[in-house]
């Protein structure tokens, strides 16, 4: 395999007025020394302020100060097929790495205010090109393997990039041969997962890299560092209704996100501790995952185990053992249903039990946690009597469950979608307390969140620190606390525009209502209530109008359904809108199957799918979920269809539901619906079934 090359563009080598001197120091012989420094060289306290929080106001400062504070603290785990175990890099050693990778990124021509692309799942090398990108006041476009050749292509193009990185060789050939022909901005392209011996394998030019280092005695490659104001990450959204639009967050962005989730607990031990260890599995690609997770981690000397795969996720977890846990509400959702399916086929002896765990479990974590209602009201603690039954309890139920994570979960976090009120109430049963955020790409990503001191049911929790929530109504005008509106934000948080797109700045970004200050406008509503927590209602645009002319939102109902055990997939129809909405699937059919009394020959999806027992147990559950639901919101069809997939294109690499996808490949059935099903309210459903037992 050869390397591939252009010319570089004259435009891509202009250089700042001011650079700094090398603040990565490396002397190593190799990429793997790991021989301590002189215990009486310790890294100079005035990188850590009066709480014992490190100090940065850049990405690239975080990083630099994290490698020489936490030096000996295990930063990255990768599994190792050869140990059957993760094998841990140290600070030092990834402030090594990152400081030859500086190297490899000006020989490949990688300047000052440079585009650098990487397609990649999470992996050491995503996080040492970054942190290497931002030494060199360069600006990182990442993108998911997932993604389509299209996307690939107009994020390349739209960017301008000028160096790109590929995870594997496969993803290295397709890139070769269906983009790169159209983006001639890129120059150079690296695969990480190339030999050695290969002109474009990441670890060839990194092993180039240290043998310079080697004969010369010094890294000459001086770092330019960034401000807070220089553009740090390019992260282009997923273009749910069309083409990715490239976000640009500033240094100041994410850094500001990262202080102000520490100023959100009372006391710094509540927050993430340097013995903290997270199972990465959120891409890094994305705003969550990175902010949250990657960074929030880095700059407080924890470790991240970076999972292989959600096929691996169970396996990982049991061999990381996480403390901590950022997720999407499907993992947790996951879990849950395979409690209650265990809990429905036991004993009644066995279900007593795990019914009484759990309802002990739930009322024990309300008061524990600083769980309030929503009137405000605190939670009392368990009696004596009870507090007895929930210890032997916990020891002989619930910690089983709370071992499927790895038995040391001690908190987990969930954004990205919102996560149904029965699921954080099982979490918080079964002892691992769940607090959830709300954000987006936009935002860095974070607007609001709960902590583990104190959060609301029902609510994402309270505005960030710094950042200053607006409710708007359809004027434009800020409503009572309590009244519903769109959520418009303003604060350091908000993006500094879309890349190459003034005009869709100019829709979402404007002044706030006082005139101080840009005001984000996210599309969501919610309200504020009179304690400062913020709750979600749904999007603006996903709101519909029946022909009764009541408008519904379909989330909520959304959510009740897909709480069934049977339903894993749900896609809201209305007369003025149709809406989509994603819960990952469950890839088998046999809770179904048991349920109806089915032999496990009767399972069989094409047989199951046109069974009317089947009809009719997804009516009852539809039924029995929506009771939270206004009458008029309940469906009244309903169709089974193919599970939304990104093979299909109807997921977004996020998971997030391509609604216009969805919408034109269903058009036929879903008129369908409304001529055949009576429907003259303008509301319907689609639907697909959780497979609870056999394998596709």
């Amino acid at each position: 395999m050869s390397s591939w090359r252009r010319s570089h563009s004259s435009s891509l080598m202009t250089r700042p007025a001011s650079i700094a001197n090398a603040l990565y120091h490396s002397q190593s012989s190799s990429l793997n020394d790991t021989s301590s420094p002189d215990d009486n060289n310790q890294p100079s306290t005035s990188f850590i302020d009066s709480n014992g929080y490190l100090k940065f106001n850049t990405l690239y400062e975080m990083i630099r100060n994290a490698s020489l504070v936490y030096t000996s603290n295990p930063l990255f785990g990768t599994f190792d097929d050869k140990h059957g175990d993760f094998q841990w890099m140290t600070y030092r050693d990834f402030g090594r790495r990152v400081d030859l990778c500086r190297t490899v990124l000006k020989d490949l021509g990688v300047t000052p205010y440079s585009k650098v692309g990487i397609i990649a799942n999470n992996r050491h090398e995503w996080a040492t090109i970054a942190a290497a990108t931002y030494s060199l006041n360069a600006t990182l476009v990442p993108m998911y393997e997932a993604q389509l050749f299209k996307d690939w292509t107009h994020i390349l193009n739209d960017s301008s990039a000028h160096t790109l990185f590929c995870a594997t060789e496969e993803i290295y050939l397709k890139v070769k041969q269906e983009v790169l022909p159209n983006t001639p901005f890129v120059s150079e392209v690296i695969c990480l997962d190339a030999p050695a011996g290969e002109p474009n394998s990441f670890r060839g030019v990194m092993d180039r890299a240290m043998k310079n280092l080697e004969k010369d005695g010094r890294n000459d490659v001086v770092v330019v560092e960034p401000t807070e104001e220089d553009l740090a990450n390019l992260i282009y959204t997923s273009g749910t209704t069309g083409k990715p639009k490239g976000v640009e967050l500033i240094h100041s962005n994410q850094v500001s996100n990262i202080k102000a989730g520490r100023s959100m607990v009372v006391n710094p031990s509540d927050f993430i501790q340097a013995t903290d260890r997270s199972l990465a599995f959120l891409p890094w690609a994305h705003s969550y995952g990175q902010t949250c997770e990657l960074f929030c981690l880095l700059s407080q000397g924890a470790s991240m185990g970076i999972c292989r795969g959600i096929p691996h996720i169970l396996e990982d977890l049991r061999l990381v053992q996480p403390s901590l846990l950022f997720a999407v509400p499907t993992l947790y959702k996951r879990v849950h249903d395979g409690v209650i399916n265990m809990m429905n086929n036991a004993g009644p002896i066995q279900q007593r039990l795990m019914r009484s765990a759990l309802r002990l479990g739930k009322s024990n974590a309300a008061h524990r946690n600083g769980l309030v209602d929503m009137n405000g009201g605190k939670i009392p603690p368990l009696g004596f009597v009870d507090g007895i039954k929930h210890r032997v309890l916990d020891d002989i139920v619930l910690s089983k469950i709370r071992a499927r994570f790895g038995g040391n979960l001690r908190a987990g976090f969930v954004a990205g979608a919102a996560c149904p009120s029965d699921i954080i109430d099982f979490m918080d049963a079964i002892g691992i307390p769940v607090c959830e955020g709300y954000g987006l790409t936009e935002t860095s990503p974070v607007i609001a969140m709960n902590v583990l001191n104190k959060r609301k049911a029902g609510a994402v929790g309270k505005v960030l620190s710094g950042v200053e929530v607006w409710i708007l109504d359809a004027e434009g005008n800020p409503v009572a606390d309590g009244e519903e509106g769109e959520i418009c934000c303003s604060g350091p948080n908000v993006m500094k525009g879309y890349h190459n797109n003034r005009e869709a700045t100019n829709e979402v970004v404007t002044l706030s209502p006082n005139g101080k200050s840009r005001l984000f406008h996210t599309g969501d509503l919610g309200k504020l209530d009179n304690d400062g927590f913020l709750s979600v209602t749904g999007r603006l645009k996903e709101l519909f109008k029946l022909e009764n002319g009541k408008y519904v939102c379909p989330t909520p109902i959304e959510e009740a359904i897909g709480m069934s055990r049977f339903i894993s997939q749900v896609v809201v129809c209305g007369a003025s809108n149709l809406m989509t909405n994603e819960l990952q699937p469950i890839q088998y059919w046999i809770a179904i199957s048991s349920e109806l009394g089915l032999s496990e020959f009767d399972a069989i999806e094409d047989d199951m799918v046109n069974d009317e027992r089947v009809k009719g147990l997804i009516s009852s559950e539809i039924k029995l979920n929506c009771y939270k639901v206004k009458k008029f919101e309940v469906p009244l069809a309903w169709a089974f269809v193919a599970p939304f997939t990104s093979g299909n294109n109807m997921l977004t690499p996020k998971m997030s539901v391509r609604r216009h996808v969805v919408i034109k490949t269903y058009e036929d059935l879903i008129a369908e619906l409304y001529e055949g099903g009576g429907i003259d309210s303008g509301c319907g459903y689609l639907q697909d079934v959780k497979k609870l037992g056999v394998a596709e």
